[in-house]
């Protein structure tokens, strides 16, 4: 990740500098989020059948902490050769966007969920999704040069590009243009649960962590795209690492809370032998079942049956 200038003469090491550290601070963030809740990891994932919440949260867990530790380790290694700095930045291209396309299905089965299993809305938000990682691709193929290592002489280490060009931060447009759609359908059942006055707490717990994460994902894909567009050439990737962090600790928090909450509301999470039953009783149908339904009103039934877990 390491900072790909228009020149090696005329970049400034305290630009790269600053870009290698920045990489680091996220792989710090990531791994110390990993240390407060593997206890909940453990009660809540580890224990049970294998289903599709605990897939998509061990998926993007770990997915996630490894990649960035490929990154902070090529970042810091020097003397690599130009073959293997051009390998990297496809492929740190494309694991960003596996990562950030894994955290948006969580979203997408909640946005699912809220909207009464709308398939139409499903497959429409599928597809918005599917063609904003493809045009992402398309900028990634028209603007990622070949990297060129730098030599291990005044303490420089890690990739850069010879002729960076601004419009590769294009590529964060769709992913930003994804979030904002989901935000916004997210805010309207935020609207229309207090226009109709329905009191669940489940519901409540699902939109609103949603919509928090979708702030978060909207600030880092705008800081990267601003950073690209405004900062100078040298602090371009300044804050990329962070497009693996941030997506991997609020996918993950916004199922961990689910857990939780599931867990403290039927008072399970006293013993572990207790949670292991706990886990496998909730977490056991991946059907997506809807949190409204026709005949109830208000139109309420628990969150843990909306959601595949």
């Amino acid at each position: 990740m390491s900072v790909p200038p228009q020149s090696f003469v005329t970049m400034e090491k305290s630009d790269l500098t600053l870009t290698e550290y920045s990489a680091l601070a996220s792989l710090v963030v990531l791994l110390y989020d990993h240390a407060i809740t593997f206890d909940a990891e453990v009660m809540n994932i580890w224990w049970g059948p294998r289903t599709l919440g605990k897939l998509l949260f061990l998926w993007t867990r770990y997915s996630g902490l490894s990649s960035l530790i490929i990154v902070v380790t090529v970042t810091f290694h020097g003397s690599l050769s130009n073959k293997v700095c051009s390998v990297f930045f496809w492929w740190e291209a494309v694991s960003i966007l596996i990562v950030v396309v894994s955290v948006d299905i969580i979203l997408l089965t909640r946005v699912y969920a809220v909207y009464n299993r709308n398939r139409q809305l499903l497959y429409g938000m599928a597809a918005f999704r599917l063609i904003t990682a493809v045009a992402t691709l398309v900028i990634e193929v028209f603007y990622i040069r070949a990297g060129v290592g730098l030599p291990s002489v005044h303490n420089l280490t890690g990739c850069f590009v010879p002729s960076l060009s601004r419009n590769l931060g294009a590529c964060f447009v769709p992913s930003l243009a994804n979030a904002v759609v989901l935000c916004l359908l997210m805010l309207y059942k935020q609207w229309d649960r207090y226009r109709n006055e329905i009191a669940s707490s489940q519901l409540k717990l699902l939109v609103q962590d949603s919509i928090i994460y979708f702030f978060c994902i909207l600030a880092v894909h705008l800081t990267n795209l601003l950073v690209f567009y405004m900062a100078p050439l040298g602090l371009a990737l300044v804050a990329l690492g962070w497009e693996f962090a941030i997506p991997c600790i609020m996918g993950c928090r916004l199922l961990l809370n689910l857990f939780n909450h599931f867990g403290s509301a039927s008072g399970q999470h006293t013993s572990l032998p207790q949670s292991r039953q706990n886990a496998s009783h909730l977490l056991s149908d991946v059907r997506m079942q809807c949190i409204y339904s026709k005949d109830v009103n208000p139109p309420v039934v628990p969150v843990k049956e909306c959601i595949g877990m």
